[in-house]
């Protein structure tokens, strides 16, 4: 491990992990601190959806930025394959939103119209091609639109895929110590501290998800909290092909022989626990899409504690005060979509060079301006 590498970054979930990946590639010096498993850390909780089209709404200044995302993926997947041997699992088959109800019915429509104007590739599906698809679905389905280039993948495997493939560019891991404070001197950051040791460094990005706003030392408080989603598994029905259906704000998908259904977004601080009243809420949506889920026991159910700011939109840029201080924070129900995107856009800042998006939807800045 480097005494004094070129930059540290905060956090090894799956924003931490895509950052150093893309830094240590541009020959950067990087040094992960990573305190361990937390309870309710968002990366392994997380569903892995990549899913733009049906997340991001037409008015969302993100929409663009997500789209690049997701595309990312389909180059990405391949080479950690061939990096690490990992299978990130990645699905592109698209994702499928129903409608129960004449509100819901109406409101895909005018949805997948917009879609269709700015060039996105999403179809309408008559309640006879919805059951073609999926023969086990609610029998008195009204319609729906399959994002046809959204899809999901493992969050767990792609967290271990870029942790892997950044160490094999030179980056290191420093585990079981969480970083508690910024030393910043002369308006500089010029190292961290842990509980045992401080760790003088040129730069560092946080990246710590909710609990980015709890390090000491901060040249401002950041507008990152914890939202809580809860999740639960079933077996997937016998039969039924592999998919993934969202109907209200619930969502079903298939990973290995298991229906991954999920989520509630509640507002709790920092309790990483499961209530029975979130698990009906997911149980009642996920039984009413496939009914065959009616008999089956929930195999496991957890919760994650998602990085959410004020408006809903990362936090990725450089500090405005502190040069050599760079935030990749409060990505929300975004982070595994976002991951690799970020990696880029950082790297690149730190970097130096031209960006080839519009990044002031994720201007930290937004918040200590106005």
């Amino acid at each position: 491990m480097s005494a004094n590498p070129d930059l540290i970054i905060v956090g090894a979930g799956a924003i931490g992990t895509a950052c150093a990946r893309a830094l240590a590639s541009r020959g950067v010096s990087v040094l992960l601190v990573e305190a361990g498993p937390k309870p309710g850390a968002a990366t392994p909780a997380s569903a892995g959806m990549l899913a733009p089209l049906v997340e991001t709404n037409r008015d969302d200044p993100m929409l663009a930025l997500c789209v690049r995302a997701r595309d990312l993926y389909r180059e990405l997947a391949p080479a950690l394959r061939d990096e690490t041997g990992i299978d990130i699992g990645l699905w592109t088959s698209g994702i499928l939103t129903v409608a129960f109800s004449e509100e819901e019915l109406e409101q895909l429509k005018e949805e997948v119209a917009w879609q269709r104007q700015q060039g996105y590739h999403a179809e309408w599906l008559t309640p006879e091609e919805i059951k073609e698809r999926h023969p086990g679905i609610y029998p008195a389905i009204l319609g729906g639109v399959l994002a046809a280039e959204d899809g999901a993948l493992d969050p767990l495997a792609l967290n271990e895929a870029m942790l892997r493939s950044a160490m094999a560019r030179g980056a290191n891991l420093l585990q079981g110590e969480r970083v508690d404070e910024l030393v910043i001197r002369d308006g500089r950051l010029t190292a961290v501290r842990t509980a045992t040791r401080t760790i003088s460094a040129g730069a560092a990005v946080i990246a710590a998800g909710c609990w980015s706003g709890r390090i000491s030392g901060l040249p401002r408080p950041l507008s990152v909290e914890p939202v809580r989603g809860q999740l639960v598994a079933l077996d997937w029905p016998a039969g039924e092909p592999p998919g993934i259906v969202y109907a209200g704000q619930g969502y079903l998908l298939k990973r290995g022989n298991e229906a991954i259904a999920g989520t509630t977004v509640e507002h709790v601080g920092f309790d990483p626990g499961v209530t029975e009243a979130g698990i009906a809420s997911i149980l009642a949506t996920a039984r009413k899409v496939f009914p065959a889920l009616a008999g089956k026991p929930v195999l496991r159910q957890w919760a994650g504690l998602r990085p959410g700011t004020p408006d809903g939109r990362p936090m990725v840029g450089r500090d405005p005060e502190i040069p050599n201080l760079w935030y990749a924070t409060g990505h929300g129900r975004h982070g595994i979509l976002l991951a690799a995107l970020t990696g880029e856009i950082i790297a690149n800042l730190f970097a130096g060079e031209k960006q080839e998006y519009d990044l002031s939807p994720l201007d930290p800045s937004r918040f200590w301006s106005q």
